[in-house]
């Protein structure tokens, strides 16, 4: 990392160079809902990969990610270990940051101030971050790695976005924390780094508003007519640039046709083509009505518990 630091702050992705096309489109949005942006852009990866020219004019840093621990084999995911990279950041990076957003890169940018969510308040957690999905549609949750664990109910996170503080993140020792579970709860490794950091820190997070990691695309796709998203997260494995059968908005995989069209033209056949046009059937639509019915009670709480999204509750 050679060039001169601008911000103390940064967005961060980690991926291998199956995701980077989509970390590239990740930067590419922020940069337009962020135009007067105080942080700097960071890939990390342990692959040899180029920037695109309009990426180099964004300043956006390739960092190669360090070696990992041998037992953090067991985290592997779908054959890779990029989602683990992400817990390294803070011990390679944190002398040049005091905060990282981390971003998974299957996430759709719609809007939000990042700078002003890199200054969020999270008290003494080392990370902010949002509830995972079932928190919002499930009355009392309990994540199946605490039961794997033996552990009791904890609010678990989704770990695709993290707002570190590096200071306290260092302090706390969360990255060899959650590297030691692969070797005192190997089983309980569901989700690779998501299932590590959880069982590390049960619970210890500061909680962020879901519009921050809006994890409910398809279970509840009219609850943004009213609710303002900020970023979309595609979990699971239904992803916009791969959809097929019309479970998501159009609109998500055009974008990416037209980024990849127009700034990474290489990408363009790892894109979709745009899904069947037809109106959507009865049927379909009838099962997106009882979902939202039945969790119109557990979302109202929850979108009045986090009802401001530059405040976390700590």
């Amino acid at each position: 990392m050679s060039d001169p630091q601008r911000h103390d702050s940064a967005v961060a992705f980690c991926c291998d160079r199956n995701y980077f096309h989509l970390a590239l489109f990740m930067v590419w949005k922020i940069a337009h809902y962020n135009p007067h942006r105080r942080f700097d852009f960071v890939i990390s990866s342990r692959d040899d990969l180029e920037l695109p020219e309009w990426a180099r004019a964004l300043g956006v840093i390739l960092h190669r990610t360090g070696d990992l621990p041998e037992h953090a084999e067991i985290g592997r995911f779908f054959g890779s270990l990029a989602p683990l990279y992400r817990l390294t950041l803070v011990r390679e990076l944190g002398q040049r940051y005091r905060r990282i957003l981390y971003l998974d890169c299957d996430m759709f940018v719609e809007g939000g101030d990042i700078s002003r969510l890199l200054d969020v308040d999270i008290g003494t957690h080392a990370i902010g971050a949002v509830l995972d999905a079932p928190f919002f549609y499930t009355p009392n949750y309990r994540a199946k790695e605490f039961v794997i664990a033996g552990f009791p109910a904890h609010p678990y996170v989704n770990t695709g976005l993290q707002l570190i503080d590096t200071r306290a993140y260092a302090e706390q020792e969360v990255e060899r924390r959650s590297f030691d579970i692969c070797k005192t709860h190997p089983k309980a490794v569901v989700f690779t780094d998501q299932s590590l950091t959880n069982l590390a820190l049960r619970g210890d997070f500061a909680f962020l508003a879901p519009c921050w990691n809006w994890q409910m695309n398809s279970r509840f796709p009219m609850m943004p007519w009213r609710y303002p998203v900020f970023l979309r997260h595609f979990i699971g494995r239904v992803k916009p640039d791969k959809e097929l059968r019309g479970h998501l908005e159009a609109r998500f995989n055009e974008a990416y046709r037209h980024f990849c069209e127009t700034l990474l033209p290489e990408a363009l056949p790892l894109i979709a083509p745009p899904c069947n046009p037809m109106p959507v059937a009865i049927g379909d639509l009838s099962q997106m009505f009882m979902k939202h019915v039945l969790g119109t009670g557990i979302m109202r709480e929850m979108l009045k518990r986090f009802s401001d999204p530059y405040k976390a509750e700590t």
